[in-house]
């Protein structure tokens, strides 16, 4: 190994090789156990990313710190949470800016159809939501890289939404959404969490 060094107060114990590659071998098997961020290759131990590779000698394990954030994107059963950009009579598109419990800088466009949303709501989509609502929903297909998403549940939905004629935050009362500003009331595909997400 090259540009090894020794931390601190371990010394001898622990041997730090700064960025390493993935593929780059550590040592073998025989010699140490799989830590993170590691593999075995015929007997070698190797680095699964780009990062730091610590040795510790005296509990015998290798593995690779990574010096890159992992990649987050939506997958099936993924959770996520998106802007409504764009209501057609059969679908809507969703950029979404947060997967799970991370959020993202480039959003990711996701497609909500209307046969992934309750029967009541199938007669055209700005019924369930309209133009820049926030809506959580679950990734439900992947296929030919298009990001399905449905609202069936009642968890999953619209959590804040905005009166179409002046802009204000709906306020949810009972089982309506009100504008505070115009008094208009407004339908949409509400979910049981409807204003107390936090972004």
């Amino acid at each position: 190994m090259v540009g090894i060094s020794l931390s601190g107060g371990n010394r001898n114990k622990v041997r730090i090789q700064e960025l390493i590659l993935p593929g780059e071998k550590l040592g073998v098997i025989e010699e140490f156990l799989l830590g993170n961020g590691t593999y075995e290759d015929e007997g070698a131990i190797r680095s699964l990313a780009l990062g730091d590779a610590r040795i510790d000698l005296e509990k015998k394990v290798a593995e690779v710190v990574p010096r890159t954030k992992p990649l987050v994107y939506p997958k099936e059963g993924s959770k996520v949470v998106g802007e409504v950009e764009d209501v057609k009579r059969p679908m809507a598109s969703i950029d979404i800016f947060r997967v799970d419990d991370h959020f993202i800088s480039v959003p990711f466009r996701g497609i909500l159809h209307f046969s992934s949303m309750s029967r009541e709501y199938t007669t055209h989509m700005a019924l369930a939501v309209r133009e820049s609502d926030i809506v959580e929903a679950k990734v439900i297909n992947m296929k030919n890289r298009i990001i399905q998403l449905s609202v069936q549940e009642p968890e999953y939905g619209v959590i804040y939404a905005f009166c179409s004629k002046c802009g204000a935050l709906l306020e949810l009362k009972r089982t309506r959404l009100i504008c505070p500003n115009c008094g208009r009331m407004e339908r949409r595909k509400v979910s049981t969490r409807y204003g107390t997400e936090m972004l």
